[in-house]
């Protein structure tokens, strides 16, 4: 489950088509020089990062364990998976890192390239933009030259299928939302995309892509769409979508029903909530929980202050969601994101500004929520400056986190204390 939120300097209406990223590229080490990097990058304190050695941290009633992190190579269009991590490359292939259960086992590169490959090859790997969403159906979903596409990828072997383009309207430097759903004997997959305004005086608008049935509208008309979301609920799926206009950032949702065949049932488009004006590249993100998906903004509460809003949708959207605050002592951009259910509850990972200073170093943090407030946060990692962060939940209940910051990629284990 993936989330990048970007939040920054004020425009008047949000232009996804900008790059998201840096030029990115992953390689492999051998194993003893990638735990060597890992130790040396550990103690280096605020000029590559500083984590510090496994932690372990109480939040509420639960701990969280996390292992030392893992150097993957230059920073790339990452995203954490239930195996590992996957990235996408600049000619819109895939490759990916195996992750194993134990802390003792090191990553095993599965995809193009061969295993060791030098850095100059690996160059050639980079990836502008978003990374991709991966379901549990084992499909990527990105977009790329205009088209919104997918390929299927095996961690267990690397090998992935041939790209499939599955719309050709969808806005570049847009994130997908994918999602895998259960529909009686058979699973099918979701994606939700931005796609291209036709005209100068159109929206941009959110459409849905259902295995077997193509594509449809998912805003409502005369309603737009610069982000968008996607949680499992109780009985269905639920799409939220964030509409970026000069004065307001109204955020919508509406449940997405699947039988096995035919297309998605969607219930009412409802606003949920209505947010401040943006500044600049705001993205949302979404989670389930047991009271239904919970939904993440970062936004600038007021003229003085910045946080990140937690607005609970619950299973059946409906007006004036409940927004609680996690503020920032300072803004930041980016302002990344993500969020995913795991050891018993629904954990949101976030870059913050350590401190109101502007030159303050940046902190990457864990918090548990519980009826959409946040609770007490574990650092995850200082001294980055994050571009993008992604979370995971793995089948044994833990979770992979993975972020991109000062020039490279890193992933690291997370376990239910």
């Amino acid at each position: 489950m993936l989330a990048l939120v970007f939040s920054g300097c004020s425009r008047s209406r949000d232009d996804p088509s900008r790059a998201t990223s840096k030029e990115s590229g992953v390689r492999s080490l051998p194993s003893a020089l990638r735990a060597q990097r890992a130790d040396a990058v550990a103690t280096a304190g605020q000029v590559n990062g500083d984590f510090g050695p496994a932690a372990s941290a109480p939040a509420g009633k639960l701990a969280l364990k996390l292992d030392k992190p893992i150097d993957l190579g230059p920073a790339g269009a990452a995203v954490a998976t239930p195996m590992g991590v996957l990235f996408r490359t600049r000619t819109d292939d895939l490759l990916g890192f195996l992750l194993g259960a134990s802390p003792s086992i090191p990553p095993k590169r599965v995809g193009p390239g061969e295993e060791g490959a030098d850095a100059a090859s690996d160059e050639a790997l980079v990836a502008r933009g978003p990374s991709a969403a991966f379901t549990r159906g084992s499909y990527a979903y990105w977009v790329t030259r205009g088209n919104l596409v997918r390929r299927a990828f095996a961690f267990s072997t690397g090998a992935a299928g041939p790209l499939e383009v599955l719309a050709t309207d969808a806005l570049d430097g847009a994130r997908v939302a994918a999602e895998t759903a259960a529909t009686g004997s058979r699973r099918r997959d979701v994606a939700i995309y931005i796609a291209r305004a036709q005209k100068q005086s159109d929206e941009r608008a959110a459409r849905i892509w259902v295995e077997g049935a193509g594509t449809a509208p998912l805003s409502s008309e005369g309603s737009g769409a610069s982000s968008v979301a996607l949680a499992p609920s109780h009985t269905a799926l639920v799409a939220v979508m964030l509409d970026l206009r000069s004065a307001m950032s109204p955020v919508h949702a509406r449940t997405i029903e699947l039988g096995e065949n035919g297309p998605a049932r969607l219930g009412p488009d409802v606003v949920v909530y209505v947010g401040p004006s943006p500044e600049g590249r705001s993205e949302v993100v979404a989670a389930p929980s047991s009271e239904g998906p919970i939904a993440f903004i970062p936004f600038a509460q007021n003229t003085s202050s910045f946080g990140l809003s937690s607005l609970l949708i619950g299973g059946e959207p409906h007006l004036d969601a409940k927004v609680q605050w996690r503020m920032y002592p300072n803004g930041i951009d980016p302002a990344p994101v993500a969020a995913a259910a795991l050891c018993g509850r629904t954990w949101v990972a976030y870059a913050r500004p350590s401190a109101a200073a502007p030159a303050s170093p940046h902190v990457l943090a864990l918090a548990p929520l519980e009826k959409g407030a946040f609770g007490p946060e574990l650092t995850a990692a200082q001294g980055f400056e994050f571009v993008s962060v992604s979370l995971a939940a793995r089948d044994d209940g833990g979770a992979w986190l993975t972020w991109v910051g000062n020039g490279r990629s890193w992933v690291r284990a997370v376990r239910c204390g």
